[in-house]
């Protein structure tokens, strides 16, 4: 009876080792990315925000994030004093 629970055992672990690594080959795929200017263009083009999610399948995070202004161009140098 010991026998057959320690080849039961030891086959599951070889099934186990065996399909490791093909359940590891099926990662998730990778979509490509909609470039920011694509969406740009489609918001100046005159289409809502929820059309371009729809049409270029994308997020409404990253439309937002497309379309927010940056950080970096909203502080300008402070204004010179004319003297």
């Amino acid at each position: 009876m010991k026998r057959i629970g320690l080849a039961l055992v030891s086959l599951l672990a070889a099934a186990v080792l065996v399909g490791s690594p093909a359940l590891a080959a099926h990662k998730r795929v990778h979509h490509p990315v909609v470039p920011c200017a694509k969406i740009k263009d489609a918001i100046a083009a005159g289409k809502t925000a929820e059309d371009v999610e729809k049409d270029l399948n994308v997020s409404a995070a990253r439309v937002k994030s497309c379309t927010a202004p940056s950080k970096s161009s909203s502080k300008k140098a402070p204004a010179k004093k004319a003297s």
